[in-house]
């Protein structure tokens, strides 16, 4: 039995590596403390400290896992606003919007959607006029934008 399979057609028809429990457990535990020591790593998913470096460097070669970053407030940054926008766009562009749109700092994310829009984007502005200006100043006036909704989002949590 094969441990690996391949993607369909349209996704770069690349290889992936079947996760096993200990795998999926490895990412959990560095979902939540991306700092984890190895040795503590290896402990609390119960296999030796060299085996744990070996899956860690098979995971990141595999891209499972694509980096490690810090988990900041926003509020704490002084960004106490954020919104979802959704966009309509000129769909032929959207790679260059995508790019675009991810060029401005208050951006968070961005997300291609099959549905009613064709972007939804993560944004984060200091105070409600600044959200006003960034949705209908800037993201508005993004060539090849036709038209954006905006949802602000009143509590977020993470899991």
């Amino acid at each position: 039995m094969s441990n690996s399979n391949t993607i369909g057609p349209g996704t770069g028809e690349q290889s992936v590596r079947q996760l096993d429990a200990i795998d999926r457990s490895i990412i959990d535990t560095l979902r939540t403390d991306g700092r984890i020591a190895m040795i503590d790593l290896a402990e609390r998913v119960g296999i030796s400290r060299g085996n744990a470096y070996l899956r860690l460097d098979r995971l990141r070669k595999d891209g499972v896992i694509t980096g490690f970053s810090a988990t900041v407030d926003p509020r704490r940054l002084g960004l106490g606003v954020a919104a979802y926008v959704n966009l309509k766009v000129e769909q032929h562009d959207w790679r260059e919007i995508r790019e675009r749109l991810l060029a401005l700092p208050e951006v968070e994310q961005v997300a291609l959607l099959a549905g009613d829009s064709d972007f939804v984007v993560l944004v984060r502005a200091t105070d409600i006029h600044s959200l006003r200006d960034l949705v209908l100043d800037r993201l508005g006036t993004v060539a090849g934008v036709n038209s954006t909704f905006t949802t602000l989002i009143l509590d977020e949590q993470r899991r």
